[in-house]
Parts: C-alpha cells; sequence; structure tokens
C-alpha cells in the first residue's frame, strides 16, 4: 500500500509542478502582454487621433520631435503632423476644415483668422521658433538696401506672392512699420506696390524660396528669403543684407483650431504639452541645428546668419490688413472702359500745347502701364457725337495682346487714342455719357477682373436734354452690385472741371477722383489713376 501511495504523491507532486509553472508561464506571458501594451502605447489604454497643420518650414522638425514622443508624453494622443502652407491652413480653418492645433509660419495669420471668424484665436504658444526676413544677391554681389521701402523698389526683385507668403509680405510690413514709427506718409509704400503687382499679371510670381535662392545663385538679382532658408544652403552660396532699421521675423506661433463643437479643451491640452516639448533644450538644439532661432531672437551660433538684428514689427496690424487688401486689387487683371471729353474746350492751350494733345500724350505713357492681360476700350464724347448720342464707341474691350487682324488691342487702342479731336462747339455731356459706360462694362462684367470706367473730362455737365445729377446718381447706386462691382473712377483735366461732381460721380460706386490742375499735372495724375485703377 505504501508503494502504492508514494507513487500517487509522486503523480500528484508533478501535476501540481505543471500546474504551477503553467500559472507561472500565463503570469508571464500576460505581463510580457501588458508590458508590450505598454510599451507601445506609453501606457495608455486608449489614445485618441490629433492633427497639428505646421507651415512647411518648420513641419520636419516637429514631425521628428514628435515622433520621438509617446503618446502618454501628449495626453494620451496620436498627433499627426502635417505640412500645410499658411495661406491654405487659413482657408481650411475658416471654411470650417480645421486641424485641432495650427502653427503658421507667423502671427499675421492668426490676426487674419481672427477677422475672417470675428473671434480671438485660442493662442497657446506666441513663438515656436523665429527666423528674420532677408535680401539676398550673388555669391560677392551683396544687395545694397538701406530700406525695406528700397527693397520693394528693386526692379526685378524675387519676392513670392504677398497674398500667400509671409515671406513675401516681409518688405511691405516692414515698410509699413517703420511709416508707422516715424509718422510718415504709408502711400508711398503702397506706390512701391504698384509695379510689383501689376509685374504678377504678366507672370506667376516664384513661390518657392528654394527656387529664389537658385535663380539668384544662376542669374544674379535681388530676393527676398529667410535666413533659415539661406543658412540651409552650402556656405557663401548667396550675400545677404538686412535694412539698417531691422526685419520682420516669421515668429511660428501655435493656436488651437479645433471647433468648439469639437473637443477643444482637449486639443488645448496636447498643444500646452506639444508647446512644452517644442521649447525643451533637446528641441531647442534640434531648431538651431536648422537654421531657426529660438523664440527670443537671438542670433545663431558659429556666425552663422546675419546676426543681431532689431525685430520690426507695425503698432497697427489693421494697416498690413489694408495694405494686403490693396496689393491683391493691383494684382488682378483690369478690365476697363476709357472714356474721354472731346468737347470743344479740349482745345483749349494747356501751356504750350492743348489740352487735348496733353491727354492724348498721357494716354499713352498710361497705355504702357496695362499687361497684356488687362482688357480695355475707348469711347469719347461730347454732345450729339453719334447722332443724339452723346458718345461713341471707338475701340470694343478686349485684352491688350489680343490679335485683331493683323494687329494687336494694343495698337488700334493707342491709334484711336492719338487720332482723337476736339469736336468745335461741341458741350459736355458728362451725365448721359456716364451711366451709359456704366452699363457696357456691367453688361460684359469679368469677375476675375477690376472691373471700371476711367472718364476724363475738363468741363462740367452743359447738356440740357441730359439726366440730372441727382438722377445719375440714385441710378448708379440702384444699380450697383457689390457682388459685381464696378466702379467709376474720373479725371478732372484743369481748374476747370467740376472736380465736386466728379467726386461725387466716383463716390456713388466706390471709385475715386482725381484733379490735374495745371498742364504740368495732366500726365502725372492720368498715371496714377491707372495705377490705382481700382478707387
Amino acid at each position: 500500500m505504501s508503494g502504492v501511495h508514494r507513487a500517487h504523491q509522486h503523480r500528484r507532486s508533478k501535476r501540481g509542478l505543471a500546474l504551477a509553472l503553467a500559472a507561472l508561464l500565463f503570469v508571464a506571458l500576460s505581463f510580457g502582454a501588458v508590458s508590450a501594451f505598454r510599451a507601445l502605447s506609453g501606457g495608455c489604454a486608449n489614445s485618441s487621433e490629433m492633427t497639428v497643420a505646421v507651415d512647411p518650414a518648420l513641419a520636419p522638425v516637429v514631425d521628428r520631435l514628435v515622433a520621438l514622443q509617446s503618446a502618454s508624453d501628449l495626453d494620451c494622443t496620436d498627433l499627426a503632423v502635417e505640412a500645410v502652407p499658411s495661406a491654405a491652413a487659413l482657408a481650411a480653418v475658416s471654411g470650417g476644415k480645421a486641424p485641432a492645433l495650427w502653427i503658421p509660419d507667423s502671427s499675421l495669420w492668426l490676426y487674419r483668422l481672427g477677422k475672417a471668424t470675428a473671434q480671438s484665436p485660442d493662442i497657446v504658444s506666441e513663438s515656436i521658433a523665429t527666423t528674420p526676413v532677408v535680401a539676398i544677391g550673388a555669391q560677392g554681389d551683396q544687395p545694397e538696401v538701406d530700406t525695406w521701402l528700397d527693397v520693394l523698389r528693386t526692379k526685378g526683385l524675387g519676392l513670392g506672392d504677398p497674398l500667400t507668403s509671409s515671406v513675401s509680405a516681409a518688405p511691405i510690413i516692414g515698410s509699413l512699420a517703420v511709416a508707422q514709427a516715424e509718422s510718415s506718409d504709408t502711400k508711398v509704400v503702397t506706390a512701391a506696390m504698384v509695379p510689383i503687382a501689376q509685374a504678377q499679371l504678366s507672370s506667376d510670381p516664384e513661390t518657392s524660396q528654394g527656387k529664389r535662392i537658385d535663380e539668384v545663385m544662376a542669374d544674379g538679382g535681388t530676393a527676398v528669403v529667410t535666413e533659415q532658408a539661406v543658412v540651409s544652403q552650402p556656405s557663401g552660396a548667396v550675400s545677404t543684407a538686412v535694412p539698417k532699421d531691422g526685419s520682420v521675423f516669421l515668429d511660428f506661433p501655435m493656436a488651437v483650431t479645433e471647433p468648439s463643437s469639437g473637443d477643444h479643451p482637449a486639443a488645448r491640452r496636447v498643444g500646452k504639452l506639444l508647446a512644452a516639448v517644442l521649447s525643451s533644450s533637446e528641441a531647442q538644439a534640434e531648431l538651431s541645428s536648422t537654421g531657426f532661432r529660438l523664440p527670443n531672437g537671438a542670433p545663431l551660433d558659429d556666425d552663422r546668419g546675419v546676426g543681431k538684428v532689431a525685430k520690426l514689427a507695425p503698432a497697427d496690424l489693421s494697416a498690413v490688413s489694408d495694405a494686403l487688401t490693396t496689393f491683391a486689387r493691383l494684382a488682378l487683371p483690369i478690365r476697363a472702359l476709357a472714356v474721354d471729353d472731346v468737347s470743344g474746350s479740349m482745345a483749349f492751350p494747356a501751356g504750350s500745347t492743348t489740352r487735348m494733345a496733353l491727354t492724348i500724350k498721357a494716354s499713352e505713357t498710361g497705355l504702357g502701364l496695362f499687361p497684356g492681360k488687362a482688357q480695355l476700350g475707348l469711347w469719347s464724347f461730347s454732345t450729339k457725337l453719334d447722332g443724339n448720342k452723346d458718345y461713341k464707341a471707338l475701340v470694343k474691350i478686349r485684352r491688350m495682346d489680343a490679335e485683331v487682324g493683323d494687329t494687336t488691342q494694343r495698337e488700334i487702342v493707342l491709334k484711336a487714342a492719338r487720332s482723337l479731336k476736339p469736336k468745335v462747339g461741341g458741350g459736355t455731356g458728362l451725365y448721359d455719357t456716364t451711366l451709359a459706360a456704366y452699363r457696357e462694362v456691367k453688361k460684359a462684367y469679368d469677375p476675375k477682373a477690376i472691373n471700371s470706367v476711367i472718364l476724363l473730362t475738363d468741363g462740367a455737365n452743359d447738356d440740357p436734354g441730359s439726366i440730372s445729377l441727382k438722377s445719375l446718381l440714385t441710378t448708379l447706386k440702384e444699380e450697383f452690385d457689390p457682388t459685381r462691382p464696378v466702379i467709376i473712377v474720373t479725371i478732372g483735366i484743369t481748374a476747370d472741371a467740376d472736380a465736386a461732381v466728379l467726386k461725387q460721380i466716383s463716390e456713388a460706386t466706390g471709385g475715386t477722383s482725381y484733379i490735374a490742375r495745371t498742364p504740368a499735372d495732366i500726365a502725372n495724375v492720368f498715371v496714377t489713376a491707372l495705377q490705382n485703377r481700382a478707387g
């Protein structure tokens, strides 16, 4: 019996040992699985997904730094970094397709977001990194620029598009900042923008900083890029210059753009944690190694970059917004009907010549401002110039580069302008002509252009059979459509022009009136009116 009992005990011992080993193995495997899960999830049983849209200049650095974090480091969030140009991100956020977080390249975008949504952006970091904007020239050919206004006025400037790029807008912003600080007239900044905007009508601006650098290296000239873009190039590839007043800095702020209908508080927590990650010593070393300055703007180490630079920032950001709106208007192609006075008084002396001759000469100069994409037509007016009509259509509105028979629209308009002659004894049928011209432009409205009437006259309405001024103004205001605006730009020639009436006519459509009081003013005023053709 005892032998049997011992054998049974031995079998039970083996079975117990096996069960114990199995239990230990289960515990070990379970612990390993949990450990593996925790290793993968960073201690988070569940993790949410969020997206941060980052300007492409900074996105690679942010992506590398985020990849080093576990989900638990970011409030149990898997954060996806997407490189999105700031202009495109603004459109997405304003249009209701917002990422949870947004890092544009400049605070200006957050200001524009606030304007677009009528709400102050929820900013979790004023600045992740900075970099100043600089002017560059070919190696050994440093740009000679004392001010940002000098940069704007540089012929053939490689700028890009100020409407979609903070870098490209920097010369405008810098010029405005100095003008505000010195309480000087900001109109000089607008004047400097005109040729740049008009040049963009002829060719698309180069938006890539890298390509602008390549073009300067290959062909010379001057371009605008950031210090970070230059530092990323081989040493000495280009020469750099910063105006003496300082520079505009890109500051890369971070805002919570998760809609209030979503989990905005959670996005804000993640934003705060991400801001802490990006301000760590490891992150700052990574940012510096790729050419970015820290938020305080201190110079890069190892003699990289342009050294100490003063920060330029406009006191009034609305002035920047207004300037960019003006640029957008100027950059649109023009579709205009020029309406020239040929009444008898246009034969009156003006200095050593006549009013008509000076107007024709000014027209010749002005036509040179119209690029090929511009559309222009020509009417003349007096009284009963074409049967009972006070006006006569001379050239229909077409693109200036349009081929018409064996010539171009530009040549046809120029020839017609040169052939204008005052009508002996003719009066000034101003009111009927103005309304007819307005309706002519409105009839074939082009939504992709600035639609306008440009009217030149040396007198006041003296057609007794025409509509009254009150009727004209009332009709213009009633027919004005803000979604399809047609503006009237009036140019009065000499002090005989009825300045008060011309101003009322222009203002009824949101246009502007100009007066050339002396013969010497005619050409300059005409050119100015064309340059600021949108009113």
